[in-house]
């Protein structure tokens, strides 16, 4: 057999091939469109011939909240395009969200009255998650707020100290400014009081040499700093 001969015995067996490939694809194709058109007809027929009865089902149904089941049923007979069914779809899923933003505000209140008072992040992240739900709530929106306040207040205070010793910054820079050798201080410990006037009363204590004595003391400075934790005066040096 001549090369063009071979050649074209491959092309015309290789077309063979293709074709039977694309017609038994498209056979299963269309196999499988007429069996949905049957499946379709077949629901179709079933829900027009036990209309009422389904019906009843699914609002027997909601009537016992099993709100899920009644849209399961809902979903197989919504091939009909039935305008009765389409509207009952509609008022299963409002109460079926309802029913669920109310579990859901249940769970969240239970878990809100067991958490301590303390722990303000975590009361404030219900309180939050509560909003979501109930965007109205005059009580949740007031205890919000004023979670978020605190919360905000002490995240200012938070970010005076060091995080590594917990020392005031601002107050530590001016006692080391007012000390004689900065080499000789040591920060010990660090306390703090809110006051009214939104100023903090900071209680350091440390090592180092005040005066020109030569010794290394212990001192306790205590001093008014304000919200920015800038230090207003010192009440006492010891």
């Amino acid at each position: 057999m001549k090369t063009w001969q071979r050649v074209l015995a491959w092309f015309l067996g290789g077309c063979l091939i293709v074709g039977a490939f694309w017609f038994f694809t498209q056979t299963s194709l269309s196999d499988g469109d007429n069996q949905i058109d049957k499946d379709k007809k077949a629901l179709i027929s079933e829900f027009n011939s036990n209309k009422d009865n389904i019906f009843s089902q699914i609002n027997q149904l909601i009537t016992e909240k099993k709100y899920d089941e009644a849209i399961s049923l809902v979903n197989k007979y919504q091939v009909t395009e039935d305008e009765a069914l389409l509207k009952l779809k509609d008022q299963v899923q409002a109460e079926l969200t309802k029913t669920n933003t109310q579990k859901q505000i249940t769970d969240l209140s239970n878990e809100l009255s067991a958490t301590p008072e303390s722990e303000l992040q975590k009361r404030f992240d219900l309180y939050s998650k509560l909003l979501e739900l109930v965007p109205d709530n005059s009580e949740y929106k007031t205890k919000h707020d004023e979670l978020q306040t605190i919360l905000e207040r002490q995240q200012i205070i938070s970010a005076q100290f060091s995080g590594e010793d917990g020392a005031h910054r601002k107050l530590e820079k001016l006692i080391k400014f007012k000390i004689k050798d900065v080499s000789t201080y040591k920060h010990l410990e660090t306390k703090y009081v809110e006051n009214d006037d939104n100023t903090l009363t900071i209680t350091t204590t440390f090592y180092g040499k005040k005066s020109n004595s030569g010794k290394i003391t212990k001192n306790t400075v205590t001093a008014i700093v304000d919200s920015n934790g800038n230090p207003i005066r010192i009440v006492s040096w010891k």
